[in-house]
């Protein structure tokens, strides 16, 4: 199996688990939940316990986007040239996908453990997950900064 494949896979098992996760809670959650946190971790914006629905709605979105990109040359996609390939394009999308569903999962969860009075904050995981998605973003920029230097030297 592709590497794209066993990442959509894990992907897709990330959303179920998101769906299922946040389902299987949301019954015990208080009235009001936090919804925003600070740099810190500090919750610093609370809504109703529906909004939790909200995360696991953009996964699904940006999940099926993904999945939905079939022409590697869309003017939208900002991807470097050689990146234009089925093949590439879905191993670089999926690749972008995972930190970004394991993110949604970690907030998700945190967020609850932080409703339910099990935690105070979020936790710096959510830093290093960031870090990881800015990692393959930056791969993908740095690909299109050394292709675009070699077109107009060439």
């Amino acid at each position: 199996m592709k590497t794209s494949g066993i990442l959509l896979i894990v992907n897709t098992l990330l959303l179920v688990v998101i769906w299922v996760f946040t389902g299987i809670k949301y019954a015990e959650l208080p009235d009001v939940i936090p919804t925003h946190f600070d740099f810190q971790g500090n919750v610093d914006g609370e809504s109703g316990k529906a909004t939790i629905w909200v995360l696991p709605c953009i996964a699904t979105f940006i999940h099926l986007l993904f999945i939905g990109i079939k022409d590697p040359n869309l003017s939208l996609l900002n991807v470097p040239q050689s990146f234009r390939n089925k093949r590439t394009l879905k191993l670089y999308l999926f690749s972008l996908e995972l930190p970004v569903m394991v993110l949604f999962l970690d907030i998700i969860v945190e967020s609850i453990r932080v409703a339910e009075g099990k935690q105070t904050e979020l936790s710096d995981a959510v830093f290093f997950i960031l870090g990881a998605m800015m990692m393959i973003i930056g791969i993908g920029l740095i690909k299109s900064f050394r292709e675009g230097k070699t077109k107009s030297n060439g």
